[in-house]
């Protein structure tokens, strides 16, 4: 009896300090459905929070495939809360924007919450590799992972390409 009475302490005490991690949480592109090379779209992301023990996402950070990211037009939304109060940066020679809170706290996207996160992209052209890869960053307590990843395959708009003949058409 005494045995099976430390197991169940031992069980009582040991998954709470293990059990926090963000495993599951996603990146998600909700538009545009397909990028153009060459012009300026808005980028909006759905970052889901999947975490079935409570950890926050501490940190948002999204990686395109060159091209240039334009800070004034970046934001955040929470799509089930009042928050978050993320600072947002872009590096456009990297290009990669970041949603970071800095606030002291454990994190702005609570488990099982979900925001909005955007910034416009003037698409390199060609756009190549044609994939967006992210990271998560939970707030660090207890188990892991926290810290996650993952990619978007975009799908890209064909260019036409005009040759002489095509332009001659249009002056007939």
């Amino acid at each position: 009896m005494s045995r099976l009475l430390v197991v169940l302490l031992a069980l009582t005490i040991a998954l709470p300090l293990t059990a926090r991690e963000i495993d599951g949480a996603t990146v998600t592109l909700v538009s545009p459905i397909s990028v153009t090379p060459g012009a300026t779209q808005t980028m909006l992301f759905t970052v889901q929070n999947a975490s079935s023990d409570y950890e926050w996402i501490a940190s948002v950070e999204i990686h395109f495939p060159g091209g240039v990211l334009h800070q004034e037009t970046m934001g955040h939304e929470m799509l089930s809360a009042p928050r978050p109060n993320f600072d947002m940066n872009v590096w456009p020679t990297i290009p990669t924007a970041t949603w970071t809170d800095n606030n002291g706290g454990y994190g702005e996207i609570y488990s099982t919450e979900s925001c909005d996160v955007w910034v416009d992209w003037t698409a390199p052209s060609p756009i190549d590799p044609a994939v967006i890869t992210w990271e998560l960053w939970g707030d660090v307590y207890g188990a892991e992972p926290h810290y996650v990843t993952g990619s978007i395959q975009l799908v890209v708009t064909p260019v036409e390409q005009r040759t002489w003949s095509s332009i001659k058409a249009f002056y007939r």
